[in-house]
């Protein structure tokens, strides 16, 4: 058995090199020997190396004629980590990344690291700790995202020392130093009631949405995600993965259990909460009209609603219908509003949000239970036990617009 356990307790990993292999690396020796802290950890690296093997037989790398240490970053990061980070390899993280997750870190790589480091060999990198630190720190004052860039970065070069390119990780420490310069310069410019409406600015919003919905200038499906979105206080990518199945009319509830990532994939909420809230009178009423008038219009094309029907969709540009909702639908339904009425606060789906947690703050409702109707509150080991979900009776969107009306009627 190649793995034993140490005095200390730790796990100790005692492999041979094949001599095909050893030859083709050119090694001094045959030797594979590095103790980890955990078995688990001892079973990987054991896996990894045979993988490692294999994966060199088949002639799968490129440059196998340079050592490892002249392997350029580009080539270890197209030959071996995009591979292992698409397999969910490269973190802790229990399941593998998404596709859309996948596309933003092969952005990140395409637009930041690559042109930053792509190439340099690993081991130039791995030396010259000043130099790569003065890259990233600049990188930090010019991009908001840092955290991310640094994190691949880092990774990358974890992978390089569980692989043996190098023989540990000079640089983790001295990056995880470097502040998000860009990104803590937006928030202090960012003044603090940009981030929420007012009480007057939300309600000349609401004016607007009637009176463009009137008018016909808001057709009946943006009106209802419009006022779907404010009043569940919900990310907008919630909404967008409604279906009618999530709606109960009789009992006065709806569900959130899932969402839509940028390419119309439905996900797991944020934080893989399953949410079950009280349906606001006002949401119920426009929500059942809207159901008879989708049923009527999916008809004319041969389509039955049931419960398995997003609530709201709409026809791309090549001229299918019925399609999930781009991510930013709303977004440009809303900026289309102001377009028409410039004297609007500029709002946002994600403003709205805040929007509604702010007002029903200062309208007396109490924090424990914005956070819950924001599904900001965690899951409980308990919960997860009994399969049980809580229901939220008041969202702070129903809670603030019921006040707010009590005003306005006085």
């Amino acid at each position: 058995m190649s793995i034993s356990k140490t005095e200390n307790g730790s796990y100790r990993v005692r492999k041979k090199y094949p001599k095909d292999i050893a030859e083709l690396l050119e090694l001094n020796s045959t030797s594979y020997d590095k103790i980890f802290s955990t078995r688990r950890e001892a079973k990987q690296a054991e896996i990894d190396f045979e993988v490692r093997v294999v994966t060199l037989r088949d002639n799968k790398e490129k440059n196998l004629s340079k050592s490892f240490e002249e392997i350029l970053f580009k080539d270890f990061f197209e030959d071996e980590y995009w591979h292992d980070y698409k397999d969910g390899l490269t973190s802790s993280h229990p399941t593998p990344p998404s596709v859309a997750t996948i596309k933003n870190t092969e952005d990140i790589f395409r637009l930041h690291l690559l042109p930053m480091f792509g190439e340099f060999s690993l081991d130039q990198l791995n030396e010259q700790k000043q130099f790569v630190v003065k890259k990233m720190n600049k990188k930090a004052k010019e991009y908001a995202n840092f955290k991310s860039v640094r994190s691949y970065f880092i990774q990358v070069m974890d992978l390089a020392e569980e692989y043996d390119y190098i023989n540990y990780n000079r640089l983790a420490k001295p990056l995880r130093k470097i502040k998000s310069s860009k990104k803590n310069q937006l928030r202090e410019l960012k003044k603090e009631e940009d981030k929420y409406l007012c009480e007057a600015d939300l309600l000349l919003w609401f004016d607007v949405v009637e009176k463009d919905y009137a008018e016909e200038l808001l057709s009946i499906q943006d009106y209802t995600l419009f006022w779907t979105t404010f009043f569940l206080s919900d990310r907008k990518s919630e909404s967008y993965a409604l279906q009618w199945k999530n709606v109960s009319f009789a009992e006065n509830r709806i569900s959130l259990t899932q969402a839509l990532d940028r390419y119309a994939n439905v996900k797991v909420t944020k934080g893989n909460k399953k949410s079950v809230m009280r349906l606001p009178a006002p949401l119920k009423t426009i929500l059942e009209k809207w159901k008879r008038n989708q049923k009527r219009e999916l008809f004319q094309f041969g389509i039955k609603q049931d419960d398995n029907q997003f609530l709201f969709t709409y026809t791309n540009s090549k001229g299918e219908i019925n399609q999930r909702l781009h991510t930013d639908y709303l977004n440009r339904r809303m900026q289309a509003i102001q377009k028409r009425h410039p004297e609007l606060t500029k709002c946002t789906p994600h403003k709205l949000r805040h929007t509604s947690a702010t007002l029903a703050k200062l309208k007396g409702m109490s924090v424990e239970k914005i956070s819950e109707g924001l599904t900001h509150s965690e899951i409980t080991t308990t919960k997860l036990y009994i399969n049980d979900e809580s229901v939220i009776e008041l969202t702070p969107a129903s809670y603030a617009y019921d006040r707010m009306m009590r005003m306005t009627r006085k």
